[in-house]
């Protein structure tokens, strides 16, 4: 199996958000974008609360990717039913092949009109990079700021490039395969 690996330094530089921060108390920021959520060519949140909000507001996304967990305690989402679910192992601080073809295959499904939800055995904490990567141009991506808000990334080539540029630098080791 390969994995891409979570760097220190690059453990810092996520600090930083990807996206644009929308601050506020829920559901106070999913309710700010919602205009641009319903617009958007498809919508991916990347976490269970940030998925549940996301339905709370009447959105639903085409990619959806959590693991029952919020602030490395169990939690099990209000998530609707109707979509195809994928199930993949990735452990903390990476992102496996795995998790990268459930993305992948994903927006093949999402391009055809159907919703798909990956459940993530481990932590998803680190999918929206990939979930840029092989997001349609137009495509919103969100995810959770801890204690802050949500982060809105919308899809563009300059975005694309930005977390290609994240994926090279993550070491990349190679698991008996």
């Amino acid at each position: 199996m390969m994995l891409f690996v979570l760097t220190p330094e690059l453990r810092k530089a996520l600090k930083e958000p990807l996206g644009r921060l929308v601050r506020g108390e829920i559901p106070e920021p999913y309710l700010k974008i919602k205009g641009e959520l319903e617009r958007a060519r498809h919508v991916v949140t990347v976490g269970d609360v940030v998925t549940e909000n996301v339905l709370k507001v009447g959105i639903k996304p085409s990619l959806a990717i959590y693991d029952h967990r919020t602030k490395r305690r169990e939690y099990t989402p209000d998530i609707e039913t109707g979509a195809v679910v994928m199930t993949v192992q990735n452990p903390p601080g990476t992102i496996t092949k795995a998790l990268l073809n459930a993305i992948k295959k994903g927006f093949g499904l999402a391009e055809r009109g159907r919703r798909v939800y990956i459940k993530v055995n481990g932590e998803e904490d680190l999918a929206a990079i990939p979930a840029v990567l092989y997001a349609p141009e137009g495509t919103l991506v969100l995810y959770g700021q801890p204690d802050e808000g949500v982060v809105l990334i919308r899809v563009t080539p300059e975005c694309k490039l930005k977390c290609g540029k994240l994926m090279s630098k993550m070491e990349v080791v190679r698991d008996g395969d």
